[in-house]
């Protein structure tokens, strides 16, 4: 009887051996976790794409608000403009309002501290520079990253 018993745990081995029943199973479940971090990456990516737009938008959305209403425009209104043009919370603005530069549109200067000659006409216009930055979270990875957005516009 025992010789019987291994003949019959052989062949049922054998048989298990080529049986090819729950292959395609075994191998969707190897790829699907390659493919699914695959997947997340991607959307990790993704939402990282879509603050970096919120974000630009916002500051351009500020920028435009210093041109439009540059006799009203103060620094908080502009933080103001720039903070509820976007969803995200802790968006940390700057605007520096006194920023001066030549009509040749060399480097600007803060206003008061050089003059135009030269070369140029020199015109001095004003300009209001805007800096945002917002601290992303990655979902799927450890760690955060800066998101940095600025603008500068002639306002007078």
């Amino acid at each position: 009887m025992a010789v019987h018993a291994s003949f019959n745990l052989k062949t049922k081995l054998l048989a298990l051996k080529r049986c090819e029943s729950g292959v395609s199973a075994i191998e969707f479940a190897m790829i699907a976790s390659f493919l699914s971090l695959i997947l997340l990456n991607i959307v990790d990516i993704a939402i990282f794409m879509f603050h970096k737009m919120e974000i630009t938008g916002a500051v351009h959305a500020g920028a435009q608000y210093a041109l439009v209403d540059k006799d009203n425009a103060t620094t908080a209104l502009i933080t103001g403009v720039v903070q509820d043009s976007t969803n995200l919370t802790g968006v940390t603005v700057t605007v520096d309002a006194t920023q001066c530069g030549c009509s040749d549109g060399s480097a600007l200067f803060t206003c008061g501290t050089s003059t135009c000659s030269g070369a140029t006409t020199g015109r001095t216009h004003s300009y209001t520079q805007i800096d945002a930055s917002y601290t992303h979270d990655w979902v799927f990875y450890p760690g955060t990253i800066a998101i940095t957005a600025d603008s500068v516009i002639r306002t007078e």
